[in-house]
């Protein structure tokens, strides 16, 4: 493939997308960050990032900045609301823009709710049939689709994520704020298994995607390699704040009526949104990143039990935990 150069990361003011933006400038990378205009910038103030303002159904303005990248890591999207205009028409929009204007590398951001769950307590391999069950996971698959239809313009990479935590992330921080509580509750009466990922490790991934010489169209599953259940999750935390919290499981029905009642109702964040939660009614969320290992030239650095230090560390130090 064509040397890569200037890269522009979608969705860079956000937790994700700004850690990319990081990751691409360590690997010598000429950064382009694309932001709306309703977009804080705080995690953005570098003066290596050349940073452009656009929505993403301004086809005009899109095309006029893709014409100073070599390439592109497509984070922009959501986990509520609006999920078939932003991460479905959002993504065809600036993937069309892209094959335009000859881009040479397209890496989309995408979720392991694009899959599915798997049928037991054991990471899928990226064999399975994917089978989305919530709506978030439908916009998802709906784009890779999307973009297996372009593959004859655009070199696509697709990679799927797991749940991602670490510095930034004001989701993951209402579970913390949670766990700190000398009692927490937690979802239902049986495990849930799910795979994790550390942001900076999830961040390394997207940036060598770039480079990797693989085919287009090419879909990998990223995590840590570890599978695990919200439990051990909930330990790994407890340990790290000094502290094991009494976990009181609520059935399932009333759970998701609380994440209804504060976020749709009262408009305030949660944890997990109510769709998030109702993707746990199948408990088998595992993925194996050996793939992605093995292909991309990427690995995962970072334990769970490092990372969460870190992000605790780093919420402290910020003053939100």
């Amino acid at each position: 493939m064509a040397e890569v150069k200037k890269i522009l990361v979608t969705g860079a003011s956000g937790f994700l997308g700004s850690h990319i933006c990081e990751a691409a400038h360590e690997r010598g990378y000429e950064v382009h960050a694309l932001i709306r205009t309703t977009s804080p910038r705080r995690w953005l103030g570098y003066d290596w990032l050349n940073i452009h303002v656009a929505e993403l159904d301004d086809r005009m303005a899109l095309s006029s900045i893709l014409k100073d990248a070599d390439a592109v890591i497509h984070n922009a999207g959501t986990l509520w609301g609006a999920y078939h205009r932003v991460n479905t028409e959002g993504t065809r929009v600036v993937a069309e823009e892209s094959a335009k204007v000859g881009i040479k590398r397209f890496v989309y951001i995408s979720s392991m709710a694009a899959g599915g769950p798997g049928k037991g307590p054991y990471a899928k391999d990226g064999g399975e049939p994917d089978s989305p069950i919530s709506p978030y996971g439908h916009s998802k698959r709906e784009a890779e689709e999307m973009l297996d239809g372009m593959l004859d313009q655009l070199h696509v990479v697709i990679l799927r994520y797991p749940m991602i935590y670490g510095p930034r992330d004001t989701q993951a921080l209402r579970l913390f704020k949670n766990l700190k509580s000398p009692i927490s509750v937690k979802v239902g009466f049986k495990p849930i298994y799910i795979s994790a990922i550390y942001v900076k490790d999830a961040a390394r991934a997207a940036v060598h995607a770039l480079s990797a010489d693989v085919a287009s169209g090419s879909v990998y599953d990223i995590s840590d390699g570890v599978n695990y259940t919200f439990d051990d999750l909930y330990d790994v935390v407890g340990d790290a704040l000094g502290r094991r919290s009494l976990r009181i499981p609520l059935p399932f029905f009333l759970v998701v009526f609380g994440a209804w009642l504060v976020h749709d109702v009262f408009r305030e964040k949660t944890a997990f949104n109510p769709d998030q939660i109702g993707m746990f009614r199948s408990p088998y969320w595992l993925v194996s990143p050996e793939r992605a290992i093995r292909e991309l030239g990427w690995e995962p650095q970072v334990s769970i039990y490092e990372g969460v230090r870190q992000t605790i560390h780093w919420y402290k130090e910020k003053g939100w935990l």
